[in-house]
């Protein structure tokens, strides 16, 4: 499988990557509140499709529950720590987003 890791800076950001055939804007935002965290979103350039408010849970499939949209596949996890919830300051530090178009089966 290949994997492409998705550069970070440090805090909240928004950008454009070509991912797969499609080119994105991915924003990432941090809402510090019970239940808060990081969030994503990410909406095609072309404007045919939009994914918003994914929280950023280590270790999962961020996008399986969007499958149908074709948007590939997205892991998030940290290096070297061993935490459940990446804080503000793990962005761009130790937050690592990978993204795929194969299917890890």
């Amino acid at each position: 499988m290949t994997a492409y890791q998705i550069p970070l800076t440090t805090g909240a950001q928004s950008f454009t990557i070509n991912l797969g055939e499609f080119q994105y804007k991915m924003v990432l935002v941090y809402r510090s509140a019970e239940g808060g965290g990081w969030f994503l979103d990410m909406i095609r350039s072309d404007g045919s499709d939009a994914i918003y408010g994914v929280p950023l849970i280590l270790d999962a499939d961020l996008l399986a529950q969007h499958a149908h949209k074709r948007f590939g596949h997205l892991y998030a996890s940290m290096d070297g720590q061993k935490r459940t919830h990446p804080t503000y300051e793990d962005m761009g530090n130790t937050v690592i987003l990978t993204w795929t178009d194969e299917d890890a089966g």
